[in-house]
């Protein structure tokens, strides 16, 4: 597409919007935090990009011409749009929507994550909550995941992580299993039966 405007037309459109608004360049000028010329100058140039006068000047006050005013209705308009479609795109919306996808171990999402999610869905009831249980590590690119829940942080460097609590984890064994093979004290007893040491969860 190719560019119509610079960002100085775009600001002499907002100035000429905000002057026939307020019926007066001082007014706007002030609304804007610039000085009256810059206000006057402004609309001189767009008359002269335009070829038409946009305003009947007189020493007391400023009118629209026919042209004027049909000029600020259709920049007024188009300026809303914009500013629209600027709420809309950075979350400007008054009630979250949409699909969050999670992805989060899956001891983790069984009993700390998932009996959350009806009150979740009860106050957000617009958002609806993708779960993914596994304990592999997810790619959010190639993946399209939103959020993931791990014990550790991530590797990625471009992430970014936030704590959510501390997780205690704890050593079991079936009962066949502990009287066969003894009931271990320390570390080291789990090393000697072949098991690996289990560490806090962070």
């Amino acid at each position: 597409m190719q560019r119509k405007f610079d960002d100085l037309q775009l600001g002499s459109i907002e100035l000429f919007c905000q002057a026939a608004e307020l019926g007066s360049f001082t007014l706007a000028a002030n609304a804007a935090s610039v000085t009256p010329a810059a206000v006057s100058r402004s609309v001189a140039r767009l008359e002269e990009r335009l070829g038409v006068r946009l305003f009947v000047r007189t020493t007391r006050q400023i009118r629209l011409t026919d042209a004027g005013r049909r000029y600020f209705e259709q920049c007024r308009q188009a300026l809303s749009q914009l500013v629209d479609a600027e709420r809309e795109v950075t979350g400007g919306q008054t009630t979250p929507a949409g699909v969050l996808r999670i992805s989060m171990p899956t001891p983790y999402g069984h009993y700390r994550v998932l009996p959350l999610l009806p009150a979740f869905r009860e106050r957000y009831p617009e958002v609806r909550v993708d779960t993914h249980l596994s304990n592999r590590n997810i790619d959010f690119a190639d993946e399209g995941f939103d959020l993931a829940i791990r014990g550790r942080a991530p590797a990625d460097s471009n992430l970014v992580a936030r704590k959510l609590e501390d997780a205690e984890m704890v050593v079991v064994a079936a009962p066949g299993y502990l009287k066969r093979a003894g009931v271990p004290r320390t570390v080291a007893d789990l090393q000697s039966l072949g098991m690996h040491t289990v560490r806090t969860a962070k």
